[in-house]
Parts: structure tokens; sequence; C-alpha cells
């Protein structure tokens, strides 16, 4: 009887490690039924151990199945974002004498409603993650409003001297700033993640160079969900993004931005997500192309930004290993108690 006792407090014992660890083995999803949506282009970049490199062949499967430790491959949506006429040829601030032609540009992105999307489940649930537009950035009703002023503005039959238009310009755009809205709230945290202060000035340069519109286009590599839910989103980006907020860059402290992504998950109000700290991807594009006073020059793709948000834990399946424990486990009572009988 003694012998019994000890087998079974054994045996209790060890279903009970064996169901602790299948309850609490940290397992992770990813994506599921990837597919793309919008009329937005798109950019599938592939991946070997030091470039990512354009491939309009390869599967999303293939590139999404990255993690933080290793990025992988990404897909960018929206990748006309930096091409005319929605965005300046240049990123430079605008000068005097192409100051019309910049307020023109903005004008086209203000009307520009194209997106790019991604949709697929995690943890049987739907995810969506988009590319930005104006609306998003400044609410419909400031979008209209500010189209409608500067094409005012520009119109050649409103009889304005060069000076008064650019001023009726201006005043075309400034409500943008120090609105309840994502563009304001967005850049007025960049800046000050590194102890800047925005001002107006500042937010109608970068607007007007052309910033939002290449913050709109996400380069994805992965979307990932651990066994408590966490989604983790990563991010390929700039590791020093200073050029791309106008800010001079020191090698020895970057400044860190990620582009933003538009995400609805299980049927949930869209949430904006972005991160100010990256980690190194040990990739660079090898296609990137290096303009006078811009940061590309094969870098976009050397930061990993991993984006996080909170969803419903998946439904926990045991690993195998665990699954072979428990049978075997069974098999031993079975012959224990066909053993006793006989």
């Amino acid at each position: 009887m003694q012998e019994l006792i000890k087998q079974v407090l054994l045996g209790a014992s060890v279903v009970a490690s064996v169901s602790a660890i299948a309850t609490n083995a940290a397992f992770a999803v990813s994506l599921t039924g990837a597919t793309l949506g919008g009329n937005a282009p798109h950019l599938r970049y592939n991946s070997n151990s030091q470039y990512t490199y354009t491939d309009s062949s390869a599967s999303l499967s293939t590139i999404l199945t990255g993690n933080s430790s290793s990025p992988t491959g990404n897909i960018e949506l929206f990748s006309n974002s930096e091409q005319s006429p929605i965005s300046p040829s240049s990123n430079l601030p605008p000068s005097p004498s192409n100051l019309l032609p910049a307020f023109t540009t903005f004008y086209n992105f203000l009307g520009y409603n194209e997106f790019t999307s991604l949709s697929g489940q995690i943890g049987d649930k739907d995810i969506t993650l988009s590319s930005l537009t104006a609306v998003d950035w400044f609410g419909a009703a400031a979008v209209t409003k500010a189209r409608q002023d500067i094409a005012n503005a520009l119109s050649p039959t409103n009889g304005l001297t060069l000076s008064a238009r650019i001023n009726a310009l201006n005043l075309a755009i400034n409500p943008l700033y120090n609105s309840p809205n994502l563009a304001t709230n967005w850049f007025q945290e960049a800046l000050g993640t590194y102890g800047l202060s925005s001002n107006q000035s500042d937010f109608n340069m970068f607007l007007l160079a052309g910033g939002f519109q290449r913050f709109s286009d996400p380069n994805i590599s992965y979307v990932n969900q651990d066994g408590n839910g966490l989604l983790r989103i990563g991010l390929a980006g700039h590791y020093d993004a200073a050029a791309l907020l106008k800010l001079p860059s020191n090698p020895n402290h970057p400044i860190q931005a990620s582009e933003l992504v538009k995400v609805i998950y299980n049927d949930q109000p869209a949430q904006y997500l972005y991160g100010f700290t990256a980690t190194q991807s040990g990739l660079h594009n090898n296609e990137a192309f290096g303009n006078s006073g811009s940061s590309y020059n094969g870098s976009d793709h050397s930061g990993n930004y991993e984006l996080t948000l909170q969803g419903e834990a998946p439904a926990s399946i045991p690993e195998p290993s665990i699954v072979l424990g428990l049978m075997t486990l069974g098999g031993i009572f079975v012959a224990k108690q066909k053993l006793h009988k006989s």
C-alpha cells in the first residue's frame, strides 16, 4: 500500500509539472492568410544575410517570417509616397523660389485617398495593417478646408501678388498645426523625445518638404503574437532618421523614428502605431539611392522598430513533446493498474 501511495503521489507530481509547462509555455504565432488590399502601389523586399532587395515574386509568407532578432524581408505599403505628383522631388526644405510648387504638391497629397493594406489572421483574430492618407494625419474636415483654401490661393484669377499669395497659402495650412490631430501630436512627440520643441514654422517646413508622406509608408517585416496575446509588429526603417525629420545627424546619437502604421485588430477602432526606438537589423537596402541632403544611401532598412499592441491571447496548444509526455504517463498508469489487477 505504501508503495502504491508513493507511485500515485509521484504521478500526480509529474502530471502537475507537465500541466504547468503546457499552460505557461511561451509560444508565438505569426500572421496567416496574408493578403494585400487597396489601390496604392507596394514593394516586396526579400533579404539575404546582408541586404534587402526588391523581389516582386517573393511570397508574403516568406517575407513576413522574421522577428526582432532576425527581421528578414519586408513589404512596403504605399510605395509611391515619395514620388511626384504627391511628394516633392527633393526632401530638402522648400526655398523661396519653389514655395508654390511645394504647396501644389501638398495639395495633391491632400486629395490622394489611395492606400495599401496587409490583412490576415493572427491567433484566430482578423488584423489589417495599412498605410496612411492625409485624412489619417489631419482629419477629413481639415483636409477639405485646407485643400479648398490652397486652391483659392493658387488660382491665377484671384489677382494676388506673389507675397499675398504666399501669405494666403500659409494661412491655409496653419490650422493643421495645434489641432487635436495625429500630425501635430506625432510631430511634437517625435521632437520632444529628443528634447526639442516644435512650433508652427518647423511644422510647416516639415509638411511642405513632404515629411508626412515619407512617414505614411510602413515597411512591415513581421507580425507575431506571444502566448499572452501581445502583438509584435516589426517595421523596417532608418536606424538614424535625423534627415527625415529635418534635423542634423550625429552618428554617436542617432535620432530614431519609425514610420506609422494604421492597425485594425479584431474589428476594433483603428489605432496608429509608431515608435522612437530601433535596434540594428543587420540589413541594408542595396537598391536605396542617394540624394544630396538625404539619409538614404543604403541605410533605410538598417533599423528595426518593434511596435506592440495588446491583443487577445490565442488558444494554447501544448507542444508535441508535452502531448507525448502526457500520453506516456497515461500508459504508465494503465500498465500499473493492470499489474495490480493481475
